[in-house]
């Protein structure tokens, strides 16, 4: 790098608010502090394990917090990462730093001021990041002729576990919704994600830096979430049974099933199958779901051939009026293949047809076929004894 651009670089001071800058150009810098959960710096290794972390030993003094303003959503090479803010902890205090271009000639100062940061830290912390952000800056590194300075680091991406635990109960996991859902601190006067590329392209054409402060001020937000977006969604893995959503207790049940934790995942669906007081919110929104509860112990019940833990499940459903036909099928193949009971069988594939979520008719029918021939098959060889 020139020496000019790095003389430049060491005159620029960390401090509260906005750096200095030349009208028209140069890096904007913004230094900010908020305070930090102390929690953080005790989150258990079981929580971090299961929301992804497969690194070595976390420890949040070497945990960078990322994220990124862009003028677009691609990874083409005419996408520019004109906001990057970058924040860590320091004591009770969440250290946020941002760099900010006022015009494309920044960017070889972002990336190089960037870097510098990264350094000093094994590992990030984003939102979408390993998809998104890191591939974008490594891919902004190249551009600016940078790239023996960008460095690899182990991502604890938060966006991934934030579905699995919230997306059945709030559709979207925007970062704003989270914080308004979950955290119970939603953003006020926020500029919304969507809009950002927009004003920041008006500001390059008319240099109202006004224009860039609800810019700054949203990622500021942004870094600030990851820090208690990460605390909460470690405490939540950690101890999913103290859920008391049916939503979010299936949720993390589907999680663990598919982390191959299967004991506690069967614990969290029949936790999740309780019925609530009827005439309740509760009751209503955990209905469908305490359904499908039942279903995953039945499947994970066959799965570990657990038969007589399958037929419970099932029984379970029809008394409690869930998927009944999808439980009336699968009762009638439990008591064909594994109890070797024809008629009952054939009196739950009977019983399927009142539902709508029974077999297809064309396999009904082949089922009823064969469960009579069976049926009568054995009365022919009880009465030739």
């Amino acid at each position: 790098m020139a020496s000019g651009l790095r003389a430049k670089l060491n005159r620029m001071k960390s401090s509260e608010g906005v750096a200095p800058a030349p009208r028209g150009g140069g890096l904007m810098l913004r230094v900010s502090r908020v305070p930090l959960d102390r929690a953080i710096y005790d989150l258990p290794p079981v929580g971090l394990r299961r929301i992804g972390w497969t690194g070595p030993r976390f420890d949040i003094r070497r945990c960078l917090f990322l994220d990124t303003e862009t003028t677009g959503l691609s990874h083409g090479a005419g996408t520019v990462a004109f906001l990057v803010g970058v924040g860590w902890a320091d004591g009770d205090e969440l250290v946020i730093e941002q760099y900010l271009m006022r015009d494309y000639a920044d960017e070889p100062e972002l990336i190089d001021r960037l870097s510098r940061r990264m350094a000093g830290f094994d590992f990030v912390c984003t939102f979408n990041g390993r998809t998104f952000d890191m591939p974008l800056l490594e891919a902004r590194f190249t551009m600016c002729r940078m790239r023996d300075r960008w460095r690899e680091m182990d991502d604890l991406d938060l966006l991934t576990p934030a579905r699995r635990a919230w997306k059945l109960r709030l559709g979207s996991c925007r970062l704003a919704n989270l914080e308004a859902e979950i955290l119970g601190m939603p953003r006020e006067d926020d500029l919304p994600g969507s809009e950002v590329p927009a004003r920041y392209f008006e500001f390059m054409k008319t240099g109202d830096e006004s224009l860039l402060t609800g810019i700054v001020d949203h990622n500021r937000q942004d870094i600030a979430t990851l820090s208690t977006l990460l605390i909460r969604l470690c405490a939540i893995n950690d101890r999913p049974e103290a859920l008391t959503d049916q939503r979010d207790l299936f949720s993390l049940g589907r999680s663990l099933e598919r982390q191959g934790e299967l004991a506690p995942a069967r614990e969290l669906y029949r936790i999740s199958a309780i019925p609530r007081p009827a005439g309740t919110l509760a009751a209503l929104a955990g209905e469908r779901v305490a359904g499908k509860a039942n279903w995953r112990i039945y499947l994970l019940c066959r799965k570990s051939r657990d038969y007589e833990g399958a037929r419970n499940a099932l029984e379970q459903m029809l008394n409690r009026r869930q998927m009944q036909g999808s439980a009336c099928t699968a009762l009638s193949k439990l008591y064909e293949h594994q109890f070797k009971d024809a008629k009952r069988a054939l009196e739950y594939a009977l019983k399927s047809q009142k539902y709508p979520d029974g077999e297809p008719p064309e396999q009904l029918e082949k089922r009823l076929r064969r469960l009579q021939r069976m049926i009568d098959e054995g009365e022919r060889d009880h009465g030739n004894l």
